[in-house]
């Protein structure tokens, strides 16, 4: 692939380090990262157009979504007979295209393949930069600090220790269990958990490290311990069942963690044991010696796993040492939205408040900060930076779009308004937002311009994982106002082949068959709602059905439970513009 001429087409920056390094040189390409939601993000041109990329250490290959393919205007062919492509979660239905002209620090590189498919990754992301790219070199991640750099070892490195930034720093050290011969470029690495020793991908498009449930079970995790979180999805189709568990010991090159929290995941697409995610790399400095088949890395500060309880016994002496940022407004606020992602509020905003200070006409700082604040429920404090941002920079849709959520909860109907017709006016149909713009629509009870919204989202999005959503979406406000029910009855029917296991899908579609009069259907969907999840809805949707097939023992039955876990229920009904029960109160 064209990636091969990376070394020889981009600028090389070159490390100096002392004496032990006198025949080994370092030449790098540093490439910036902003955390972006829990997502590594570097803004790549293509064709001349700035598109954010997730930057993913699991992804074997380099992909676009089908949206910013066609926003590209790129043509797309199928992949080779041979090619399968599995996500995390399922099966990625997938095509391939070619890119002419891909910029990267101040060069070209010229037609560039990528993989079309995957799901949307939201917070803007349209592409992802997968190990096409990233292994071609040796790889350091220093994400901590929102710095990615391909490193170019030279002359005799193949016995130098590479943490080439660590000082007196303890350094961690694996080796790596990939085969590079046979094109295997993961960087799979041996863990032990809670004294198993398990293999591990190192994958920074995951937000969060997880365990795959039969490994956590070969650690000795049992049901019991399992808190149950929902159903998660990936890469790939299709979604799987979630849990956090405690994890007494974990231990990685030499470093001992104890007392963490983990993600436990059902799922079977995924070779190894767990994924070591985003949060590990937050809190680390890792290089990745594809020369050495080797990982080194040094501990930044602070706990390792977002999610985790306790950091082990560390000393905090032992940190590498951080890097001076003082007067650097980029470097502080891509070291800000770092410490967001770690969930160090305090510091994330002292960081971005610095950029600020030095760089006061950088909108996107802005917006980082209004995200942290947002985070922490400081609304009033975040809205005066949206404002900001997008007197700066108008065209900067994700900051709009987070302004139309704020002006809703403040009950600006106008400004919410206003700001969703220039979002609508400036945005390609394919966007992202046109998803998030039909609920907001859905609030202002601007029904028609919902429901285009949501086409022109469907019509570019038919493989994404959010896909069943927004069909469910769609037809609950038909279902709702009773308008176009058979529009209603094919989405609610397809967001349940696409998603069986969801027992909202099925109440949708048990109240579309009930407003359509078709009793029997309505209560079989509410019967199989039910039996997924027992939700006041489904009970009070089946109570009805049953009053008017005339069976009221069991209509009474089913309006005491949904009566018992939601009390206002006759009147939310109402004010959903649903039917109600006959001895319902009067509004």
């Amino acid at each position: 692939m064209t990636f091969r001429t990376i070394a020889s087409a981009a600028l090389l920056a070159v490390f100096t380090a002392g004496s032990a390094w006198a025949d080994c040189h370092l030449g790098h390409v540093e490439m910036p990262v902003r955390i972006v939601n829990q997502r590594p993000v570097a803004t790549r041109k293509l064709n001349g157009v700035e598109v954010p990329m997730l930057v993913d250490s699991g992804a074997f290959f380099s992909f676009l979504q089908p949206s910013t393919a066609a926003q590209l205007g790129l043509k797309l062919t199928r992949l080779p007979d041979h090619i399968q492509v599995t996500g995390y979660t399922g099966a990625i239905e997938s095509k391939l295209t070619r890119v002419e002209k891909v910029g990267l620090q101040g060069s070209t590189l010229q037609n560039v393949d990528f993989i079309v498919g995957g799901n949307e990754l939201g917070s803007g992301i349209q592409g992802v930069l997968g190990r096409n790219f990233l292994s071609m070199a040796d790889t350091e991640y220093d994400l901590g600090h929102g710095v990615l750099r391909l490193v170019f070892p030279k002359g005799d490195c193949e016995k130098v220790n590479l943490a080439h930034w660590a000082g007196d720093a303890p350094v961690i050290e694996a080796e790596l269990r990939n085969n590079h011969r046979e094109g295997n470029t993961d960087i799979r690495v041996p863990v032990r958990v809670n004294n198993r020793s398990l293999v591990a991908v190192m994958d920074t498009g995951a937000p969060f490290t997880a365990l795959k449930l039969r490994s956590a079970r070969r650690a000795g995790v049992t049901d019991e311990m399992l808190t149950p979180v929902g159903r998660v999805g990936g890469a790939g189709e299709g979604r799987v069942q979630s849990w956090r568990a405690s994890i007494a010991a974990f231990e990685f090159g030499g470093e001992k963690i104890s007392n963490n929290e983990f993600q436990v995941d059902d799922t079977d697409h995924f070779e190894q044991d767990m994924l070591i995610g985003l949060d590990y790399f937050l809190s680390h400095r890792i290089y990745v010696s594809r020369l050495q088949r080797k990982v080194y890395a040094t501990w930044n500060g602070g706990p390792v796993f977002a999610r985790g309880n306790a950091v082990g016994a560390y000393d905090e002496r032992y940190a590498a040492r951080p890097a001076d940022l003082a007067d650097d407004a980029e470097a502080l606020a891509r070291r800000g939205e770092a410490r967001a992602a770690k969930g160090d509020a305090a510091g994330a905003l002292a960081d971005l408040n610095r950029a600020i200070e030095l760089a006061p006409n950088a909108a996107i700082n802005r917006l980082a900060r209004a995200r942290v604040l947002l985070e922490q429920r400081e609304r009033d404090k975040a809205a005066p930076d949206l404002d900001e941002a997008l007197r700066l920079q108008p065209s900067l849709h994700e900051a709009r779009a987070l302004r139309v959520g704020l002006r809703l909860r403040a009950d600006d109907k106008a400004g919410a308004q206003a700001d969703l017709q220039v979002l609508d006016e400036a945005l390609p149909a394919s966007s992202h937002l046109r998803e998030i713009m039909a609920d907001q629509y859905t609030v202002l009870g601007m029904v028609p311009q919902a429901l285009r919204q949501w086409d022109l989202w469907v019509a570019s999005h038919g493989s994404d994982a959010h896909l069943a959503q927004v069909l469910n979406s769609r037809c609950w406000l038909r279902a709702r106002l009773k308008l176009d029910l058979p529009l209603a009855l094919q989405d609610c029917r397809m967001a349940v082949r696409l998603d069986g296991q969801e027992a909202s899908y099925r109440d949708s579609l048990g109240w579309v068959q009930l407003q359509a009069g078709d009793l029997s259907a309505a209560v079989k969907a509410f019967d199989e709602a039910l039996a997924l999840r027992p939700v006041a809805f489904s009970h009070y949707g089946r109570a009805l059905a049953r009053q008017r097939q005339g069976d009221a023992t069991a209509a009474r039955r089913d309006l005491a439970a949904a009566r018992e876990q939601q009390p206002e229920i006759d009147a939310r009904a109402r004010r959903e513009g649903l039917p109600v029960a006959d001895d319902a109160p009067p509004p």
